[in-house]
């Protein structure tokens, strides 16, 4: 496969998004293959959770029990993260390969990597609680002066406008919390996308230790140091870009349901005007049926336009990989030295029908 820069890389991640989720379409399969690549996402990053503990301390010392409820809400938040953290972390194996091969199946893929998943948890584990700790004291710094500085407002009287400094000041304060917030998440980030996309594939296709394929990143990385450089920024530009678009894709197709349901509030309110206590039973009911179903509407097309964004993402760094690690990118275009054409030749609807998906990974037992 043809090395491709970060710009070139784009185009073919749009193919095979496309691909899988469009050829054919299906309502139902469709969804499900976004909705893995949405779930795949929950396993990006760790953040060690029983860190909350440290507002305990600020609990009152006089009540033993609310600081007994904190821990058992923090203990009982942070197996409930981890469980999410461990189905979106195994997902993230499955869409790889789904992505690679086209496989449609998740359950043979969900078994493939069970011997593969823990070792990956455990660095995750490792990377993310060290980069947190590291982090912590700053944003505990900016924390506490938000509300020390909160709890030094005096009280306004009533009717009074407020002092502008004083509001500059909140101003301040606040962004300066959320800007904490947000260096807190992009540094986990970027230490996430540095692992899943330059060391997870060498160790989900070989079978090397974790520590190899940890090297042969870093020496990936480092040999192509500015196109991967520029990769990075790249990708979070995408991101950005492709949130902002999902978003605005998901409201306008939630403008039918918004005119329908308009449409069905107004005919229910006329229908209760004129009829007795059974047109009214009958007008909540059917009011109740077509929140139910708008619900479900937006839940489909919200969860399935965010998945199309995170697959495209996925797709992307596969693409960009590929041309740089000889086995992937037999994979994505068989044939040494193939010559890289936008868009491949997809292959045609019936035999999408008949086929698995594509070959089989390289660690699938049966290969092995």
């Amino acid at each position: 496969m043809q090395r491709l820069n970060a710009i070139d890389a784009i185009s073919p991640a749009f193919t095979r998004t496309h691909e899988l989720l469009f050829k054919p379409y299906r309502i139902g399969r469709s969804w499900k293959l976004a909705a893995s690549s949405y779930l795949a996402m929950a396993g990006a990053i760790f953040f060690p959770v029983p860190l909350l503990a440290f507002a305990i301390p600020s609990l009152p010392q006089n009540e033993p029990s609310a600081r007994i409820l904190a821990l058992m809400i923090i203990g009982f938040y942070s197996l409930f993260v981890f469980v999410i953290f461990y189905l979106g972390l195994r997902m993230s194996f499955v869409t790889f390969e789904m992505i690679v091969t086209r496989q449609v199946f998740i359950a043979p893929m969900w078994r493939r990597y069970s011997s593969r998943v823990w070792p990956w948890i455990g660095l995750k584990v490792v990377v993310g609680t060290l980069l947190s700790v590291a982090m912590l004291p700053l944003f505990i710094s900016i924390g506490r002066g938000l509300f020390e500085f909160i709890k030094s407002v005096p009280q306004m009287p009533k009717g009074s406008a407020p002092d502008p400094a004083i509001v500059n000041a909140m101003l301040q304060h606040i962004m300066g919390f959320y800007a904490g917030i947000m260096l807190f998440f992009l540094v986990l980030k970027l230490a996430s996308t540095l692992l899943d996309d330059f060391v997870k594939p060498f160790f989900q296709l070989e079978p090397i230790s974790l520590t190899t394929a940890i090297q042969r990143g870093f020496a990936l990385f480092s040999g192509d140091f500015l196109n991967c450089l520029g990769y990075v920024a790249l990708k979070y530009i995408l991101a950005v870009v492709g949130y902002a678009m999902q978003s605005i894709a998901a409201q306008i197709c939630m403008i039918p349901i918004a005119l329908v349901g308009g449409i069905a509030v107004a005919l229910g309110v006329a229908v209760m005007h004129h009829g007795g206590a059974v047109a009214t039973l009958i007008v909540i009911s059917g009011w109740v049926i077509l929140g139910g179903a708008a619900v479900v509407a937006l839940f489909y097309v919200s969860l399935g336009a965010a998945g199309y964004i995170f697959m495209l993402l996925d797709a992307y760094s596969i693409y960009f990989l590929g041309g740089r690690y000889p086995l992937l990118g037999n994979l994505l275009e068989p044939g040494p030295g193939a010559p890289f054409t936008p868009p491949p030749v997809f292959p045609s609807q019936e035999e999408r029908k008949n086929s698995d998906g594509g070959p089989p990974m390289p660690m699938n037992p049966a290969v092995a």
